[in-house]
C-alpha cells in the first residue's frame, strides 16, 4: 500500500508540475502580448495554457499564489545567474565582469515580462510581496558580502560601505533590467550587458587597491 500511496503522489506531483510549466508558457505569452497580470483572468489563462479552470483551482487558491509559485522558480535562476557574479572571486577584468553581466542579462530577459508582473503585484498582494523581499534580501545579503571579503583582500574599493552598496546595486539592476529587457531585441540586450558591466566595475574594482 505504501508503494502505491508514493507513486500516487509522485503522479500528482508531476501532473501539477507540468501545469505549472504550461500556465507559466501562457502567462509569459499574454503578458508578451501587452495585457497586464491584473487583466489577464484565470479563465482566459487557463484556456491559454490548456488546462481547465477547475484543475487551476485544485492546484491554487488564486492568480497571487500561481505567481508566487512561478517566481520561486524565477528566484532560484537569476540568484543562480548573479552567484556566477558575486559567489566566487571578484572579476580580474573587465572582460570578465563583462562576462558574468552577459550570464545575468541573458537568465533575466526571457523571464522580463514575468518579472514585471511580479514588481507590479508585491505593491499589493502580500505572498508575491513576501517571495519579491525574499528575492532583493538575499541579492543584498550575498553581494554585501562579496564587498566585504573583496575588501578584506583588496580586490574591491574599501571606502565602500558594503550594505548601502550591496542595497544600490540591487535597485539599479532590478529597476534597470526590468526597463531595459521587456521586449528587449539582441541590440538592446547588448546595450544592458554593457551598461551593467560599466556601472559594476567602475564602483566596485576599477580603483581597488
Amino acid at each position: 500500500m505504501a508503494s502505491v500511496t508514493r507513486r500516487a503522489h509522485g503522479s500528482r506531483a508531476r501532473r501539477r508540475q507540468e501545469n505549472l510549466e504550461k500556465l507559466l508558457a501562457a502567462l509569459e505569452a499574454l503578458l508578451a502580448e501587452g495585457e497586464s497580470f491584473t487583466e489577464v483572468s484565470v479563465e482566459r489563462l487557463a484556456a491559454r495554457a490548456g488546462v481547465p479552470r477547475s484543475t487551476f483551482y485544485v492546484h491554487f487558491a488564486d492568480k497571487g499564489q500561481l505567481l508566487s509559485e512561478l517566481t520561486a522558480d524565477v528566484v532560484d535562476q537569476l540568484l543562480a545567474a548573479g552567484r556566477g557574479w558575486w559567489a566566487g572571486d571578484p572579476p580580474a577584468t573587465r572582460e570578465e565582469m563583462h562576462a558574468r553581466a552577459a550570464t545575468i542579462v541573458a537568465t533575466y530577459r526571457p523571464r522580463a515580462e514575468l518579472m514585471r508582473a511580479v514588481i507590479d503585484s508585491s505593491s499589493h498582494d502580500p505572498a508575491v510581496r513576501e517571495v519579491f523581499r525574499e528575492l532583493t534580501g538575499r541579492y543584498v545579503a550575498e553581494i554585501a558580502a562579496h564587498i566585504r571579503a573583496g575588501q578584506e583582500d583588496g580586490r574591491v574599493r574599501r571606502d565602500l560601505p558594503p550594505e548601502p552598496t550591496a542595497q544600490m546595486l540591487t535597485a539599479m539592476a532590478e529597476r534597470g533590467l526590468d526597463r531595459m529587457l521587456r521586449g528587449a531585441d539582441d541590440d538592446a540586450a547588448r546595450d544592458a550587458v554593457e551598461a551593467f558591466t560599466a556601472i559594476v566595475w567602475n564602483a566596485l574594482y576599477r580603483d581597488a587597491p
